[in-house]
């Protein structure tokens, strides 16, 4: 055969595998992809380096958010123009099949990408079986590349949804940038701690969601939320915070749901490092002062059981657990990062308003303009 039928073969072969890897990722090794490749080595960097020069937050997940649809739209265009490549090589090494001839590779790879792209061209004509089955074959692949590119997205927008909606509860919890203590005392505030194990199972089913969604399709990780103050790797480390802060100050708690999130949530953050092969760095430890600001509030939310230098202790283990893996992580996603002690002047913005007690028969309740 020729050489230029089997480079062909090869490269239709290849295109077809990273098709179906990346329509239907199940069993099959990510080496020689092409979508891989084109979205962390190629496309990724520019974009991280244009937004790490903007300081504003607004404009940097702008920025950011084009990254995606950028990256979707690039692959597709990848894909098609392979597929024309490797359709022209063999229509090339079959020249003497054509009326006319074709007479160069670059009249092949035209004639080629007018039968995928179905525009049909008759200034050459098929003559044998073989060429003519090509044609067809030409223009079949490229409706699947279109079919598999419509389905993606659908499966795509799908997953976004249901994972920003927990970002959205999360963030009204714990405020935007989120903060573990201030998930924690907006339900201690709203007298709905007995409802925690309840939101960590939520959260559990959440993580699982996640790892199976954006494993199986990468550049959901890409996608920005609407808050750009937020996102669900920011979300993800709220929650992580709260429940090493719940756990370590009151060991004895039952929070079977809240172990098995922390569980779940840190193999999450380690597939990613691992996905992304990324470098870890060490575990930084909180500062004195730092950490009893964080015991005082928690205490004030009647969560401690524990000496505050018991529960340091454990926090620090507890966090270490994934800390490194998310810190990694928010560095290569450029996303906002979880704050430790902050939450107060976001969380609690729109909380429910306090409501006085006592009131006798017949006096007048004044409007509560917080309600407003």
């Amino acid at each position: 055969m020729n050489i230029l039928f089997l480079l062909g073969l090869a490269m239709i072969l290849l295109l077809l595998r990273d098709v179906f890897h990346s329509a239907v990722p199940r069993g099959m090794s990510m080496r020689f992809s092409i979508a891989p490749f084109l979205v962390r080595t190629i496309l990724w960097a520019p974009f991280f380096y244009i937004a790490s020069k903007v300081k504003s937050p607004i404009w940097k997940a702008e920025i950011l958010g084009l990254f995606p649809p950028t990256a979707i739209l690039t692959v597709l265009a990848a894909w098609t123009y392979s597929l024309i490549a490797g359709i022209g090589l063999i229509s090339f090494s079959l020249a003497s099949e054509y009326s006319p001839p074709l007479d160069s590779l670059h009249t092949a790879i035209y004639f080629t990408g007018s039968a995928v792209l179905t525009l049909g061209s008759s200034e050459y004509l098929p003559q044998t079986q073989g060429v003519r089955f090509l044609m067809v074959a030409g223009a079949f692949f490229g409706m699947i590349l279109t079919a598999s590119m419509v389905s993606l997205m659908f499966t795509l927008v799908s997953s976004i949804q249901r994972r920003e909606v927990l970002v959205s509860l999360i963030s009204s919890a714990a405020g935007s940038p989120p903060s573990g203590v201030a998930l924690l005392e907006t339900y201690s505030r709203m007298k709905g701690t007995e409802f925690l194990p309840a939101f960590f199972d939520e959260c559990h089913h959440w993580c699982a969601d996640v790892l199976e969604t954006h494993l199986a399709f990468p550049i959901l990780s890409y996608f920005r939320s609407n808050d750009p103050f937020t996102s669900w790797l920011t979300a993800l480390g709220a929650v992580l915070d709260s429940i090493a802060l719940m756990v370590s100050a009151d060991p004895e708690r039952d929070c079977f749901s809240a172990r098995r999130t922390y569980q779940i949530g840190c193999k999450l953050m380690k597939e990613f490092v691992s996905l992304f092969k990324l470098t870890l760095s060490e575990c930084e430890e909180i500062g004195d002062d730092e950490f009893h600001q964080l015991y005082l509030r928690l205490q004030s939310a009647g969560y401690v059981a524990n000496s505050e230098e018991a529960t340091r202790a454990n926090f620090k283990l507890l966090r270490c657990g994934y800390l490194a893996d998310y810190r990694a992580l928010s560095q290569y996603l450029a996303v906002p990062v979880t704050l430790t002690t902050g939450g107060d002047m976001f969380a609690f913005s729109h909380s429910f308003p306090t409501l006085a007690t006592g009131a006798t028969k017949g006096q007048q309740c004044e409007p509560v303009d917080s309600c407003c």
